[in-house]
């Protein structure tokens, strides 16, 4: 418990520098419930725009490290949607921007109901897979 309230309370006192700030808004500024975590070298945000979640990293100069955008599943490529089937029902999907797409965060579920984290490339050639 004490775990989970520490995590909640680093989302609340975070103090944000001003170029953090003015850059987190040029890219992303019609964003609802923004909310941000400080890490010993970046600045990552959780906030919803256009009604999807997205997860932004920023570096201390408010460089955009990466971008991770949770898909809908019906606007996820073909391409990821037919190599998920070789692991499992999909679930769930989160695109990974470093500039561009880099890759694919799936989860999936296979025959007895166990989950898997399972990580793609771009083309969609497994990276990682591990069980949840």
């Amino acid at each position: 418990m004490k775990n989970i309230l520490t995590k909640i309370l680093k989302f609340s006192k975070v103090s944000i520098p001003a170029k953090v700030k003015a850059s987190f808004l040029e890219k992303f500024g019609d964003s609802l419930n923004v909310e941000w975590l400080h890490t010993d070298e970046s600045y990552e945000t959780i906030f919803y725009l256009e009604e999807i979640e997205h997860i932004a990293h920023f570096d201390t100069n408010g460089k955009l490290i990466n971008l991770k955008k949770n898909l809908p599943l019906h606007t996820a490529p073909a391409h990821i949607i037919l190599k998920a089937a070789i692991h499992g029902e999909l679930m769930n999907v989160i695109e990974i921007r470093e500039e561009e797409i880099v890759g694919y965060e799936l989860i999936v579920r296979d025959e007895t109901l166990i989950r898997f984290s399972v990580l793609l490339n771009e083309k969609g050639g497994l990276i990682q897979k591990n069980k949840l």
